[in-house]
């Protein structure tokens, strides 16, 4: 405000404003400087003085006799109990010295008119020793009441042992509210206390509910549904009451009162799930008899009810919707029992017909099997008779099935006896191509060509390949294994490997067309060289690798003399990779 007024004033133009606009800030500063001398005076008034000893009355400051008799006395009175405590175990009357000493010493404290660190400490001291042997006899009680209440509780006097248990509790916790600076206190126990006796008092209740529940069960054994369901619901009621009053309890536990429940449903759906238990045993004596469509009528039945009991009793332990699915598969099981003969002899006429290579019969077969099979799924799609395998077979049979003499043909026309092994036939050549064209109705090679050897084909799909195969012509093809090939392939000794075997050095990396070197002495075309062949595995358990052996038109001549093994993933394609089959005959 006043720097407003200056620049107010300091606005006149000229000599005599300048003049007075000077004067006004001397006189700002002046009053400053007044008022900083004002304060150091005022500081130095309010400082610290000198003090003069000698005039100072000392008198209210000094222990008198008087003080000086307490502090004795509370020694005096601290040695005897020390005298005792060497003799013997202190008692009642041998505390009541210490508790002396210690009044005396808080007389003492207070009478002084200073601060006394010493008499503190010692008074600190007396205070726990005398906390300590008080309560000393208060525990030793309490111990001794919790040991009656367990043998109490043992012998299932849970009343007597209730009223035990809850002394000792507040003899605890006496010792914890009156005597805090005590080696005794033990706010654990005291709390372990108040529980143990909250579970004596809960247990004979508990007791209860248990031999209500085993009298429910021995109506439910006497199918006494509702006597079970009456003495159950009393059960229930006390451990619901349990779980309000005693929480935290052993006796307390919602576990146990939802298995209640959940049994009480049992008894509510029980009669109900007896009823399905007796339509199952009917029908299975049916089937036996071989009354399929009789049988067939039960387990629907059967499956009706189990929907019921699912519906009302969701919660019931006899509540099951993969129940209904037993039922409604056995009864679409023995409905389509006659049919499922019919496609089982019609199948077993075909795989015959089909390894006699009278292919112009199955066409005909064939096409009856596919509608069985097909009507077997429409009608009874839970039927353990109806088999996905065999509908894909015959699927797939169905869309060759005008080729199955000229696949036969031309199959038989590759196979010859593997030396050694009893009616074991084995392809002459890779697959080829154009065979596996025909098969599996796609090609999936990198070096394309009719006659070339068929590559980029993984283990999986040469098992495949098999199997299709098998199913064409009604017998067992696989794989060769290892001793198969080896068996085929004969001794090496003699053998120039240049006039049988595709290499490096010749085919340049790149498979040629099969049968185009000579035959090894057992009539076998390029089992080594061209494409390295799968082999059939014969571990016990399925192995994420596969085998392939002979050698490829990327290896040597020295390395295809020792007639590689290689592993590789079952999954995996390689073009360097391609197989042969094997056709039992027998």
């Amino acid at each position: 405000m006043v720097l407003n007024k200056i620049n107010r004033l300091g606005r006149g133009s000229g000599l005599g404003g300048w003049a007075e606009d000077g004067f006004i800030r001397a006189s700002l500063i002046s009053l400053s400087c007044a008022a900083v001398l004002a304060a150091f005076w005022m500081l130095s008034k309010l400082g610290p003085k000198t003090i003069d000893y000698e005039t100072i009355d000392t008198s209210q400051y000094e222990v008198t006799d008087a003080m000086r008799d307490l502090q004795e006395k509370s020694l005096s009175h601290e040695v005897s109990f020390e005298e005792i405590l060497s003799l013997r175990k202190p008692n009642a009357e041998d505390v009541a010295i210490l508790k002396q000493a210690l009044d005396f010493q808080e007389a003492y404290i207070k009478a002084l008119p200073t601060y006394d660190v010493e008499g503190e400490m010692r008074l600190n001291s007396l205070r726990e020793r005398y906390s300590e042997y008080a309560s000393l006899p208060i525990l030793e009680k309490s111990r001794v009441l919790e040991e009656k209440a367990e043998a109490l509780s043992a012998a299932k006097d849970y009343l007597a042992a209730h009223e035990c248990m809850q002394v000792a509790f507040k003899l605890q916790k006496q010792i914890n509210e009156q005597y805090p600076q005590s080696p005794h206190v033990n706010h654990g126990r005291a709390t372990l206390l108040q529980r143990k006796s909250r579970y004596l008092i809960a247990e004979p209740i508990y007791q209860e509910s248990l031999d209500l529940e085993a009298e429910a069960d021995r109506h439910i054994k006497a199918l006494e549904w509702e006597a079970a369901e009456e003495t159950l619901n009393k059960a229930i009621k006390i451990q619901t009451d349990i779980n309000h009053l005693y929480r935290g309890t052993k006796q307390g536990s919602t576990l146990r009162l939802e298995l209640l429940k959940t049994k009480l449903l049992g008894i509510q759906s029980g009669q109900s799930n007896l009823e399905i238990i007796a339509l199952e045993e009917k029908a299975d004596v049916l089937k036996a008899q071989g009354d399929m469509l009789e049988s067939a009528h039960f387990y629907q039945e059967a499956a009706r009810l189990q929907g019921d009991l699912n519906k009302n009793f969701p919660q019931s332990p006899h509540a099951s919707s993969e129940r209904v699915n037993y039922f409604l598969r056995r009864a679409q099981t023995a409905q389509s029992f006659e049919l499922g003969r019919t496609i089982e002899a019609d199948h077993a006429r075909l795989e015959q017909i089909l390894a006699e290579r009278r292919t112009y019969y199955a066409v005909e077969l064939i096409a009856q099997l596919n509608r069985n099979i097909q009507y077997m799924q429409d009608a009874h799609p839970r039927s353990s008779l109806f088999d996905e395998e065999l509908r894909l077979k015959i699927s797939y049979l169905t869309i060759i099935k005008d080729d199955l003499g000229f696949i036969q043909d031309r199959v038989y026309a590759m196979l010859l006896p593997i030396p050694g092994v009893e009616n074991s036939h084995m392809a002459k050549t890779e697959v080829t191509q154009v065979l596996y064209q025909f098969i599996m109705g796609e090609n999936p090679s990198r070096n394309t060509g009719e006659t070339n050897p068929v590559d980029s084909v993984s283990w999986l799909e040469a098992k495949d390949f098999c199997k299709r195969l098998g199913w064409i012509l009604g017998k067992p093809v696989r794989l060769p294994t290892e001793h198969e090939f080896r068996q085929a392939l004969g001794p090496l000794r003699y053998v120039v490997l240049e006039k049988h075997v595709w290499s490096v050095s010749d085919a340049r990396e790149i498979a040629r067309p099969v049968g185009q070197k000579e035959p090894f002495s057992s009539g076998y075309y390029d089992l080594l060289g061209n494409l390295s062949e799968w082999l059939e595995s014969i571990d016990q358990y399925d192995d994420e690798d596969a085998y392939h052996i002979g050698g490829h038109v990327a290896d040597r001549i020295e390395v295809i003399f020792s007639v590689p093994r290689r592993t590789t993933s079952r999954a995996e394609r390689n073009r360097l990779t391609g197989f042969r089959f094997v056709v039992k005959l027998s």
